[in-house]
């Protein structure tokens, strides 16, 4: 399916191949989930608030996950096209950058300092907190052996956990179900353990076809529901084929189920705070929504396109700057939101992408396919920089730096660390016993159940009556006195009104929220207090 590069530059990585260049994009099909860790996409899919949505079956390294005992998210960005490293994480006392780099190189007064010699682009900004309080770790010079310069074959390279040698066919949804996961036709979980929100709706193939459906709305999700599925596995012929058919359509159907409580988390949650107008900030806000809501998935993943900066790159300005700055902006918003009711510590954000860019500057003043790149995690991790900055004087066949930290071994830091599965465990999932790499907090949550996690200090009540016109009341009891905020939102998180922000007395409390000047919809309100935060939904209808 995709070129296989020698000793010479690929042909097909470069803008000025022409026609090459286009037939390489052409390729790039953004099967872009980490099924490095096994997981892959069995076609259930819906709208939740504009955004397309799929949910993941079991895999391998899924169902090691659903044995860990623990409430942990990660959650992945990919982003798709190959990050420019080299102008993300910055050697600003390293001549050699400069040299090569005439144009779009970022000067150590332009870049946000790390350390002595390393800086972030300046459009990272909003990330500088992350730094100053150890929630961000950068873990430097990350690739594999032989890197591979197509779009497609170094994404699926990533997201099977292989070699750049290695033809791994077992990525594949239907293929993992059918091959590893009989038992999930008999007795399929309630929640799905992976996520995709976003990026192309093409689901995965099986041997038996294409086992995804995608929901046009919310009429033909209800339908299902009502039904409890589309396909009629009993209408078959009696034969081999009808057997192997009515295996496929029990598959598709027992996927279905996912939806339901993906949609009951979002209907039980929203978002406290503002995100940036972005397609990646809209898909963290409903990522924040479902971890609030209480779905039980283990990963989720999210995509930024755009990061194939061939030509008009940038330095300090322009394509490339614009593009960090919305994962900046976006992952800031998605902790900030989590923060609000002390979620933040459950949900360990990851990038990624195929490939780096090349040391040399283009003639198009940008850069080209190349090879090792930083990848950044965020919020429980053990902040600082791991491994060395790439040597601009150690390069391979191709001209650029030579990897030093293999993408596999973060892959099992975050299996034994976050996960905490067993290294025979991680071993069989990653197919290598890779060195591990202690940026991850292991510490940072507890494994009680999020269900179970409500403070009983104090006590958040349900409106009454709810639904309500225009007028409900919402009660509350507090065991000590002290500083209270009761606030009302709107289901996007902007902050509707402020009820009660004022010290109290112990005991019990009610206060009437008037909404006549509203619209009908959900809100949530949200109550404040020194022994933690709580939340819940309301329903205005006139």
């Amino acid at each position: 399916m995709c070129d296989n590069h020698s000793s010479t530059k690929r042909h097909g990585s470069k803008l000025e191949h022409g026609k090459a260049h286009k037939k390489d994009h052409q390729k790039w099909t953004r099967r872009s989930f980490l099924a490095s860790l096994g997981i892959g996409v069995l076609g259930s899919g819906m709208n939740l608030g504009g955004l397309s949505i799929n949910a993941m079956a079991r895999s391998k390294f899924l169902n090691r996950l659903v044995e860990a005992d623990n409430d942990r998210v990660l959650i992945l960005i990919q982003l798709s096209g190959g990050n420019d490293g080299l102008n993300t994480v910055i050697p600003f006392t390293n001549d050699i950058y400069y040299q090569k780099r005439p144009t779009i190189a970022i000067s150590k007064q332009q870049s946000i300092q790390l350390n002595d010699n390393l800086g972030i682009h300046p459009s990272m900004s909003s990330i500088e907190p992350f730094w100053g309080e150890g929630e961000l770790a950068i873990i430097n010079n990350v690739g594999y052996e032989n890197t591979n310069r197509s779009h497609a074959r170094a994404t699926d390279i990533w997201t099977t956990a292989s070699g750049a040698d290695q033809n791994s066919t077992s990525g594949w949804a239907g293929r993992y179900l059918i091959e590893d996961n009989p038992d999930f036709i008999i007795n399929p979980p309630e929640f799905p353990l992976g996520v995709r929100i976003g990026g192309s709706a093409t689901l995965f193939q099986s041997e038996f076809g294409n086992l995804g459906v995608t929901f046009g709305g919310a009429s033909q999700f209800g339908q299902f529901l009502e039904q409890g599925g589309f396909y009629d596995q009993d209408n078959v012929p009696a034969n081999e084929f009808g057997r192997s058919l009515s295996f496929a359509r029990k598959i598709a159907n027992s996927s279905f189920r996912y939806l339901e409580s993906i949609q009951n988390a979002a209907d039980q949650s929203g978002n406290f705070g503002e995100y940036p107008n972005s397609g990646l900030s809209r898909s963290l806000s409903v990522i924040a929504r479902l971890i609030r809501g209480g779905l039980k998935t283990k990963v989720f993943l999210v995509s930024k396109g755009g990061f194939d900066t061939h030509n008009n790159q940038g330095g300090t300005d322009g394509g490339h700057a614009n593009l960090l700055s919305d994962i900046a902006d976006s992952v800031n918003a998605f902790y900030n939101d989590l923060k609000s009711d002390n979620l933040q510590d459950r949900a360990l954000t990851m990038t990624f992408s195929e490939f780096g860019r090349t040391l040399d500057e283009n003639s198009s003043n940008g850069t080209d396919h190349g090879s090792s790149a930083p990848v950044m995690a965020f919020g429980p991790v053990n902040g600082g920089i791991f491994g060395e900055h790439a040597n601009l004087t150690d390069l391979d066949n191709q001209g650029d730096p030579i990897y030093k930290q293999d993408y596999r071994s973060i892959y099992r830091s975050i299996l034994e660390d976050w996960f905490e599965l067993e290294t025979q465990e991680s071993t069989t999932v990653l197919s290598g016993d890779f060195e591990k790499i202690d940026f991850v907090d292991s510490l940072a949550v507890s494994n009680e159940d999020i269900n179970n996690s409500t403070p009983r200090s104090f006590r958040l009540e349900q409106n009454y009556p709810n639904p309500f016109n225009p007028v409900t009341t919402i009660g509350f009891k507090i065991a000590k006195a002290g500083d209270v905020r009761l606030q009302v939102f709107d289901i996007r998180g902007q902050l509707i009104s402020t009820l009660i922000n004022k010290r109290l007395s112990a005991g019990d409390h009610k206060i009437v929220f008037d909404a006549t000047s509203l619209a009908s919809g959900v809100y949530l309100y949200k109550l404040q207090t020194r022994e933690g935060v709580l939340s819940k939904k309301m329903t205005l209808i006139k």
